[in-house]
């Protein structure tokens, strides 16, 4: 599978503001199925949320939207407004082709750049003075 770093500056994506759980895949007798479980980061160890996007993409030279579903680790469920604008850090898309010869995408991403936590010392000074207005 090739996997490409994607930069979300460049890749304009809009989020329809559905965002569900990613289960976990288990082997059963029947074959492959997903479980009840929320599939976590092997990195991070948070859960895992698909989030939903419409992005413009060109394909045999017709411009077109297509839809796909971001995985993204985060604590809780993440809260996106139906149809905004959305940044993903570390974003990274990944084609493979199916048995009959379709090609898939499948997106991830280290998380949603707008639900980056505030760093600790922002908003402060180095030289004790108050912030400018």
């Amino acid at each position: 599978m090739a996997t490409y770093a994607v930069d979300s500056k460049q890749q304009a994506m809009t989020a329809t503001g559905v965002v569900n759980s990613v289960h976990e895949w288990e082997d059963t007798p029947d074959g492959r199925r997903q479980s009840e479980r929320q599939a976590v980061d092997e990195e991070t160890h948070l859960p895992l949320w698909a989030v939903e996007v419409n992005y413009r993409t060109v394909s045999f030279d017709r411009e077109l939207t297509a839809r796909a579903q971001v995985t993204v680790p985060a604590p809780l469920r993440p809260e996106i407004a139906d149809y905004s604008p959305i940044e993903f850090g570390d974003l990274v898309a990944s084609a493979r082709a199916t048995k009959t010869g379709q090609l898939v995408e499948s997106w991830r991403a280290g998380g949603i750049a707008s639900h980056t936590p505030p760093r600790k010392d922002a908003g402060k000074t180095t030289s004790g003075s108050e912030k400018a207005a």
